[in-house]
């Protein structure tokens, strides 16, 4: 079996703006017992999108009951965080004082900045639980702010309807309506889009800017590519992407920053610019003196 996904590398006219670049296929990650972890950024194959450090798409299958399962007490610096709920429910709990429990439309943003303690435990039930995760890195100018965390709910989330289908904007801003969340460092553009079959929408990308649509439910089109449920597509040159649903309905989240181009250093949840950074919260995490 060919190690390179099966069209990944076509020859390309270099002159045309390409929409999607290339196909990145997900893995799948052990890190949370009961829970499905599809990690499309922060693998092996991609190891990071900048200034996105990880996208991980978490599921536990319905009927599992109501027992909650993930990732419970653990630490984190010199990132951002959004969860977003797409069926069952997700409780975060942290070091701050939070403790949140959001539903299906909701999404939670989290700025660990100088760092942050807390437990992420998806809620299993009769429909079972789907959500998505993005990591986002922090400047260097801004790596040790002071830790926040915010909740939007589904009726909080500005929607564009389009023809066959709709755009909810989470960040940033699509036909002149703003996103919910407009304090992420990077300035992110994040769209939830959902399409009936066979409808289409055009998303304008900024300049300079990377990123990718992910197919979190069913598949989709963007010009020759079609993207299976679970892959990523990376953005390319092309100032705007086409997303198409096909045969059946297709949910995708769309998402893209300029990047920082600064050194990175990460040690799992933890994400800082260099070695003497790293070694000082590796030393406080293991004496117990991590900001708690």
């Amino acid at each position: 079996m060919s190690w390179w996904p099966v069209g990944c590398c076509n020859v390309r006219d270099k002159m045309k703006p390409i929409e999607i670049a290339f196909v990145a296929l997900p893995i799948e990650a052990a890190e949370a017992e009961g829970v499905r972890i599809r990690r499309s950024i922060g693998s092996e194959r991609l190891i990071m999108l900048d200034p996105f450090l990880l996208l991980d798409h978490l599921t536990v299958p319905a009927g599992e009951g109501s027992e909650s399962v993930g990732f419970p007490r653990h630490p984190h610096r010199g990132i951002e965080t959004l969860t977003i709920v797409l069926r069952g429910q997700v409780n975060h709990r942290d070091s701050i004082g939070n403790d949140d429990t959001i539903s299906a439309g909701d999404v939670q943003w989290m700025t660990a900045g100088a760092g942050i303690w807390h437990s992420e435990m998806l809620v299993g039930h009769a429909d079972g639980n789907d959500s998505i995760q993005l990591w986002f890195n922090l400047p260097a100018s801004q790596k040790f702010v002071s830790p926040s965390y915010l909740a939007k709910s589904a009726a909080e989330i500005p929607v564009v309807d389009i023809p066959g289908g709709s755009v909810r904007v989470i960040a940033g801003e699509y036909a002149g309506v703003f996103g919910v969340l407009d304090g992420i460092a990077v300035h992110p553009l994040v769209l939830h889009i959902h399409l009936s079959p066979a409808a289409s929408v055009l998303i304008p990308i900024p300049a300079g800017y990377s990123g990718g649509a992910y197919a979190a439910r069913g598949s989709f089109g963007s010009g020759d590519r079609v993207l299976e449920e679970a892959q990523l597509g990376v953005l390319g040159s092309a100032d705007e992407v086409e997303i198409r649903a096909l045969e059946s309905s297709a949910d995708v989240v769309l998402f893209a920053a300029k990047p920082l181009n600064e050194p990175v250093m990460q040690y799992r949840s933890v994400v800082l610019n260099t070695a003497d950074q790293m070694a000082e919260a590796v030393d406080q995490i293991a004496a117990g003196t991590f900001p708690d």
